[in-house]
């Protein structure tokens, strides 16, 4: 059931390919018709339950992923039902109240277990205490004969996996190869999930956005200094510290034509007070400015006003936010991590540097704010690209899978009527 990189696509060469993959097809890779036209009616779609955070708010590339699934088209040919298991600000900053929470979820997921009688559970996850927690939901759907599928997000699950005692690793394999898929979204992992899950249950599914919500607005960009625009959630694994650090640098070397929009909420309680007061540095805190949260049209405005995006994190899953810069005709600074290294391409759509490179990431800086029309021709070729990674290709992979599943899976009056 892998679905996996097409050859010699620079995505790597694990494992052997079944289907194209979003984001490393051609270009011109569109769906097929049968699957964009098609509607499956209402009373024969599979229930697709998704468990996650569920927007409103879009808070974090797992919620706006979300929000982008169930605008999907995907919506046509199954009943796709969700519950909400946000971990809010509040339970992140008081943690001595996280089992409450985590035991209202428990409740909940049983609830829509029982309700919505879902022929296929879509788990979305992350790493750390909520994976545990996720696992659960697995066992839980398992119980009720309901297969689920674990969709991995999180931008340092890898290193979750890497660290794990022993006794650890066995309880994590065990949900894991329990899943009817686990999906990723990008081969790199594949050869670390391995040791988790068999590789016929391994499915590569790269991120995706609505590519028209951006590019349709897209407009000239005006202003004598250049615009570097950081978005997502406001905290040191995204790289904001190296970031600060890095555009010290260009003033020490008299670059200093730029300003900074970071956009994005607290990641972990104090990280943006503590983000807030070393970006007060002198020669930085006129340049620097913090929105907070943004979405919808006022996400899209800081977007359209920018030159470079940026997003240095120290790890990463995808950076789905790269995506939404590069449908915007942004060139793109990011960090070799995760599936970022799929879809930009060093020097082509921006530039590739190490986690934690402050020099590099400097350098590459200095080049797209000196040079226009290197930032006018890389960003037209991330316009071009993401196109790659549109819903229209990532619905087809999905369904696919989906289908596979539910087929695979005993009707559970099947089961539990006598022989």
């Amino acid at each position: 059931m892998t679905v996996s990189p097409a050859a010699g696509s620079g995505c790597g060469s694990w494992p052997a390919p079944e289907a194209p993959v979003v984001g490393c097809a051609e270009p011109d890779y569109t769906a097929p018709e049968s699957v964009r036209s098609t509607e499956t009616p209402i009373a024969s779609r599979s229930v697709i339950l998704h468990l996650g955070p569920v927007p409103p708010p879009i808070e974090g590339g797992i919620s706006v992923y979300v929000d982008g699934l169930l605008r999907s088209t995907l919506a046509r040919r199954f009943d796709l039902r969700t519950y909400d298991v946000t971990v809010t600000l509040r339970y992140r900053r008081h943690r001595i109240l996280r089992p409450f929470l985590s035991l209202r979820f428990l409740r909940g997921v049983q609830r829509q277990l029982r309700s919505h009688r879902p022929d296929l559970v879509h788990i979305h996850t992350a790493g750390h205490a909520g994976f545990w927690e996720k696992a659960l939901f697995g066992a839980m759907a398992r119980a009720r004969g309901v297969p689920y599928v674990m969709h991995l997000h999180g931008g340092d699950f890898d290193l979750f996996l890497q660290n794990l005692r022993p006794r650890m690793a066995r309880y994590a394999a065990r949900s894991l190869g329990h899943a009817a898929a686990v999906i990723t979204t990008t081969a790199r992992w594949g050869p670390l999930l391995e040791r988790f899950v068999p590789r016929e249950r391994i499915v590569v599914v790269p991120n995706a956005i609505h590519v028209d919500d951006f590019t349709r607005v897209a407009q000239a960009r005006r202003g004598p200094s250049v615009r570097l625009l950081f978005l997502g959630m406001v905290s040191a694994r995204k790289g904001l510290d190296e970031l600060a650090q890095a555009l010290l640098e260009l003033l020490r070397h008299g670059c200093s034509r730029f300003e900074l929009d970071v956009a994005g909420g607290e990641e972990v309680p104090g990280e943006l007070l503590r983000l807030r007061r070393l970006y007060a540095t002198p020669g930085l805190r006129e340049r620097v400015r913090f929105h907070g949260p943004l979405f919808g049209a006022d996400k899209l405005r800081l977007l359209q006003g920018a030159d470079v995006f940026v997003l240095p994190s120290r790890n990463e899953s995808f950076g789905i936010a790269n995506l939404e810069a590069m449908a915007c005709g942004l060139p793109l600074v990011s960090t070799r991590t995760g599936a970022i290294p799929d879809y930009l391409v060093d020097g082509v759509n921006g530039f590739l540097v190490e986690p934690r490179d402050v020099d590099a990431l400097a350098q590459a800086l200095a080049r797209l704010i000196s040079d226009a029309p290197l930032r006018q021709r890389m960003g037209e070729e991330g316009r071009r690209r993401v196109r790659a990674y549109d819903w229209e290709q990532a619905v087809p992979l999905l369904a696919t899978l989906y289908e596979r599943c539910v087929a695979a899976t005993p009707k559970r009056d099947a089961v539990s009527s006598p022989e």
